[in-house]
């Protein structure tokens, strides 16, 4: 990244696009929430994680932020090769981020956008399509039977003569997301120490991103206790709500669920040195799918998980 000007900045490469996710409260996994849903607007399903690209910072005054980039679709944390960036289309995300006080507390609004022309499958698919073609997958000679074989088929199961036609498919998809956080409590007219709240709601396409809409929100904490000023906390709710467009067959006819997710996240992050923090951490999911396989190869329920642990920082 290098700023051109005091209001003007570039920046080019393998992007982590979790660094461009961090707000007052949420979105810096290394020392706040660890679940993926209060990291980021789960809406951004389509977004790569890392990519190779480039984009423009505009600063146009002191409290307004705004951000454009354009990723390689296809990028992945794995794939290094930069000869084939943006074979499968571009990823545009944009933001724009509005710093306010209303009553002297410090606050953010902001407003961000995805739009991407990678192909991909769409969710809408015929059933009996799909399963002529597992079929002619598992045994090609369906798809090339012979005349016995053709004619003992038409006569007991003339559905699997029918040809499997190409699968559908999205040329594009879009994604928009609406965020705040708002501290009403701070000591001293410090900016950044304080109690608030924050919010974000993203809404997609619902086809081919299996996210149709999602919520984040809680109460967020920094330097609370004067002899702490480095401590940090967070308790946080988010919902996934899926599209009503993914597997409806798999859904509805075996019950999965994949109708919403929740998760439920507490941590209490503890500066021990400037460069060392520790983070103990509790999350409640109660997972967007009802069901499991078992051992045995049977739909078993699935229970919510409650899951502990301790996370440790070290900056070098």
């Amino acid at each position: 990244t290098q700023f051109l000007s005091p209001k003007f900045g570039v920046t080019m490469g393998k992007m982590n696009v979790f660094e461009f996710t961090p707000t007052e409260f949420y979105g810096d996994y290394r020392t706040q929430f660890m679940n993926t849903g209060l990291n980021i607007n789960s809406a951004f399903a389509m977004a790569p994680l890392s990519a190779y690209g480039g984009g423009v910072l505009l600063l146009p005054t002191k409290d307004i932020t705004l951000m454009a980039l354009a990723l390689d679709a296809g990028g992945t944390p794995t794939n290094n090769d930069i000869s084939k960036a943006f074979e499968d289309g571009v990823t545009v995300i944009s933001a724009a981020n509005i710093k306010i006080k209303p009553f002297g507390l410090v606050g953010h609004q902001g407003v961000s956008g995805l739009w991407s022309d990678k192909t991909r499958f769409s969710l809408d698919q015929d059933p009996d399509n799909l399963k002529r073609a597992l079929l002619q997958e598992r045994y090609p000679i369906l798809g090339n039977p012979g005349s016995m074989l053709e004619r003992i088929l038409s006569k007991f199961f003339p559905q699997l003569l029918i040809p499997v036609e190409p699968a559908n498919k999205k040329n594009s998809t879009w994604t928009i997301a609406y965020s705040f956080d708002q501290y009403f409590w701070q000591p001293d007219d410090d900016p950044k120490r304080g109690i608030g709240l924050f919010f974000s709601f993203g809404a997609s396409d619902g086809n081919p991103n299996p996210i149709q809409y999602s919520y984040l929100m809680g109460i967020g904490g920094k330097g609370v206790f004067s002899g702490r000023p480095h401590d940090s906390f967070g308790i946080g709710w988010a919902r996934t709500q899926f599209s009503a467009q993914l597997v409806p067959l798999l859904r509805e006819g075996l019950g999965l669920g994949l109708d919403h997710e929740d998760a439920i996240e507490m941590y209490y992050t503890v500066a021990i040195t400037p460069w060392l923090n520790v983070s103990p951490n509790l999350q409640v999911i109660n997972s967007g799918m009802n069901k499991f396989m078992n051992d045995s190869n049977e739909l078993q329920n699935m229970n919510t998980v409650v899951e502990a642990n301790l996370r440790m920082n070290i900056q070098f």
